[in-house]
């Protein structure tokens, strides 16, 4: 018969075995439960590494919009010549069966309109207009140029603009603008309202031009 002490003996051994075997188990579950959360915060450090920094495309929109805003009165100074006169209909003054926008290629009547702006804030402008119920029957059109007006511009940025503000009196009235530019290294534009268009475009009621609007200028520089 065996001696009792024997299997005490083997029993203690095969516990203490469980014991440590259970120890080592449960320091691995720690070091993969460790590894994994260190995995998951590479992932979000990744991601948020990935996406695009606000701060600096607000920051280079904002640096972007400066930049497009940036005309000083010397950008201007000098002459300038129309160099188009851009309506929202083509028409066919000058009768070729050739229709245009810019009626600078259908009549010479604006060849001589131009603006010149000094250096002390004062400008000078030479307009000219078209009347269309001039002739015996009232259905030809007539040049009305030579007209000189004076008055006074400056420019001014404003929320990423460039805009040109000019003040004149005519015919006893008179009125401050500003315009928004479309500018390039050698010419300038903007849009004129329909009352203005009337200035240029004049009387054109129950003519094929009646439905014409001029709707911008383009000048060029001369010196």
């Amino acid at each position: 018969m065996l001696n009792g002490n024997f299997y005490v003996n083997k029993v203690i051994k095969i516990f203490k075995y469980s014991l440590a075997l259970s120890s080592q188990i449960d320091l691995a579950m720690k070091n993969l439960l460790r590894l994994k959360s260190l995995f998951l915060l590479g992932i979000i450090f990744s991601i948020a590494s990935c996406e695009p920094n606000q701060d600096h495309v607000a920051e280079t929109e904002v640096n972007n919009l400066n930049a497009t805003a940036n005309i000083t009165p010397e950008d201007l100074e000098g002459e300038w010549e129309l160099s188009a006169m851009n309506t929202d209909f083509a028409v066919n003054l000058n009768n070729d069966t050739i229709h245009n926008k810019n009626i600078l290629l259908e009549t010479d009547c604006f060849k001589n309109m131009g603006v010149i702006f000094n250096p002390d804030g004062s400008m000078t402008t030479t307009n000219s207009k078209l009347d269309f119920k001039a002739g015996e029957s009232n259905d030809d059109f007539k040049c009305l140029s030579g007209r000189t007006d004076t008055g006074s511009w400056d420019v001014e940025n404003v929320n990423g603009d460039e805009r040109l503000v000019i003040t004149m009196t005519i015919d006893g009235t008179t009125r401050t603008h500003s315009r928004i530019l479309d500018r390039t290294a050698n010419t300038f534009a903007f849009e004129i309202s329909k009352f203005e268009s009337e200035q240029y475009y004049g009387n054109p009621d129950g003519t094929d031009a009646e439905e014409v609007t001029v709707l911008s200028l383009e000048y060029t520089r001369v010196n």
